[in-house]
């Protein structure tokens, strides 16, 4: 693996461990590009980003993902993990179950000059809404 590989894989678990497990929201800034592209969130951008992990925060004070395999290449970096925590704030309409969730999540980023500039992500809604015990349609699982 080449010195830039290793440093992107670097960087991204420095971010899912910083930003999502910590919430230090503060390591954004030196993090993310100024430009950085969210694909996931609305708007896209760390706007964006900050109103989701506002919002799960809310939601689901104890969350923490853990990464099981990173693939890196070239300038990006994929993540498979595991989204656990208990639900008990208001998310997208469902009162506070007290239930745990764990949920597999996906996430490729685009690195450039040492910080992430892009991200996708990939949540399972239905797997999710099923650990909450309530039914998945469409205007709940299509919002961001």
């Amino acid at each position: 693996m080449s010195e830039q590989i290793a440093l992107n894989r670097h960087i991204v678990h420095q971010f899912i461990e910083q930003c999502w497990n910590q919430k230090n929201l503060n390591s954004i800034e030196q993090l993310l590009s100024h430009d950085y592209v969210d694909h996931a969130y609305q708007p896209a951008n760390q706007v964006g980003l900050l109103a989701i992990l506002e919002q799960l925060g809310h939601s689901f004070p104890d969350h923490q993902q853990q990464i099981l395999h990173t693939v890196a290449e070239a300038d990006r970096v994929v993540v498979q993990l595991r989204f656990r925590a208990t639900h008990l704030g208001e998310f997208r309409g469902i009162a506070p179950t007290g239930l745990a969730v764990d949920v597999a999540v996906y996430r490729m980023y685009r690195l450039a000059q040492g910080q992430i500039a892009e991200h996708w992500a990939l949540f399972d809604t239905a797997g999710l809404f099923q650990q909450l015990q309530v039914s998945l349609d469409g205007q709940k699982a299509c919002q961001r």
